[in-house]
C-alpha cells in the first residue's frame, strides 16, 4: 500500500496507478483529466507557474 503522496517518488507511484486505472475506462479518464485541470487552473489562478503563467506545464500563457 501507498501512502497519500509526500514526496515526489511517492506522487510518480501514485500518477502511474492511476493512469493505468484511467487507460481502462473512458469515464475514469475524462474524470481525472477535469479534476487535473482544475487542479492546474488553480495553481495558475495563484500565480503558482508566474505570474503570467510562463510556467504552466501545459504552455506558456502569455502566448494566449
Amino acid at each position: 500500500m501507498v501512502r497519500k503522496p509526500k514526496t515526489v517518488k511517492t506522487m510518480c507511484e501514485v500518477w502511474a496507478r492511476l493512469m493505468e486505472q484511467a487507460s481502462k475506462d473512458k469515464q475514469r479518464e475524462k474524470i481525472i483529466a477535469e479534476e487535473f485541470n482544475s487542479m492546474l487552473d488553480t495553481l495558475l489562478c495563484d500565480d503558482f507557474f508566474g505570474t503570467e503563467g510562463q510556467n504552466d506545464p501545459r504552455g506558456d500563457h502569455r502566448d494566449a
